[in-house]
């Protein structure tokens, strides 16, 4: 209802009381707004102490600091793959700093929880591949000579094998030298140590210990990192004639896998005419002594007669 002109003097229009800011009441409840832009009625909340601002900031101060320099020192897998740290040039083999960087490495292989778990471990049995390859044609093998060095395949794999030949571990250490994207190493690279992994176990489930790869068939799972420990798993499927499959998996110390492989080996016809000790040494399976007195060959060693 609206009032006359005239009795709007003897009745005033009120407004219900507001707690609304910017708002302020005189006497005879007449309601007077205050146009303060900016300005909030504070009663009751209050704002935050000096002492509180102080804390956040100094707060801020050691968080971003902090999370840098755990950032540099274990940088996230996605942080590797876009800026990989430097990595200078790998020393000469036979330098003062390349033998240090190779005792370096077989020093930490020793000292692995595989290496520890695997050894002494009833029914198998350690070898070390490559690691008394005839000095006069290492430099014609890939992975004994173009391949070995700081850097690269630095130090022979340690291998444990089951006595029956059924199954093989081996640690394997890839240096940063391999890589195809800068700190991943090539898939070639896997690839070719898998050749040599399943081949040590088939070739050894062969008479005469002499085997050529028919089939060679690698799933790469995730990319796997350079300067590190892999564990190679390798088990003997089934044997067929002149015909060994085998299958093998790649895995990281923290269990993580990186590839699976499946690998089919033959015995060559002609290779009887083929002397087999040095493929076996190369292999690294154990040589057992010979007998005192001439010999024959046997199936698995060469022996003077």
């Amino acid at each position: 209802m609206s009032l006359r002109p005239g009795l709007r003097l003897f009745f005033p229009r009120t407004i219900p009381r507001t707690s609304k800011p910017g708002v302020r009441w005189e006497k005879g409840s007449r309601m007077v707004a205050t146009f303060n832009p900016g300005v909030e009625e504070r009663a009751g909340t209050g704002g935050p102490s000096v002492f509180r601002k102080w804390a956040v900031r100094l707060a801020l101060l050691i968080a971003f600091p902090t999370i840098y320099l755990a950032g540099a020192a274990f940088p996230p897998r996605f942080v590797l793959f876009v800026f990989p740290r430097y990595s200078p040039p790998p020393p000469e083999k036979d330098s003062h700093r390349g033998r240090a960087l190779t005792n370096d490495v077989e020093r930490e292989l020793q000292g692995l929880w595989i290496v520890q778990q695997m050894r002494g471990k009833e029914g198998w049995y350690e070898a070390r591949p490559y690691d008394r390859f005839d000095p006069q044609k290492i430099h014609n093998s890939l992975t004994a000579g173009s391949l070995r060095g700081p850097g690269k395949l630095a130090i022979p794999p340690i291998v444990f094998a089951k006595t029956d030949e059924s199954e093989a571990v081996a640690i394997v250490h890839l240096g940063r030298a391999l890589c195809g994207h800068d700190g991943i190493i090539h898939g070639g690279l896997i690839a070719t140590v898998f050749d040599e992994s399943l081949a040590r176990n088939a070739l050894l489930n062969i008479r005469t210990n002499i085997g050529v790869t028919a089939k060679l068939s690698v799933d790469y799972k995730a990319p796997t990192m350079a300067d590190q420990f892999v564990i190679v798993r390798t088990k003997l499927e089934h044997v067929h004639g002149r015909k060994v499959s085998v299958s093998g998996t790649m895995e990281t110390l923290d269990g993580e896998r990186v590839a699976e492989a499946k690998g089919l080996f033959v015995e060559p016809k002609w290779a009887q005419f083929l002397q087999s000790s040095g493929v076996t040494q190369a292999l690294g399976r154990r040589v057992p002594m010979p007998e005192a007195g001439p010999s024959l060959l046997d199936d698995d060693v060469e022996r003077e007669v």
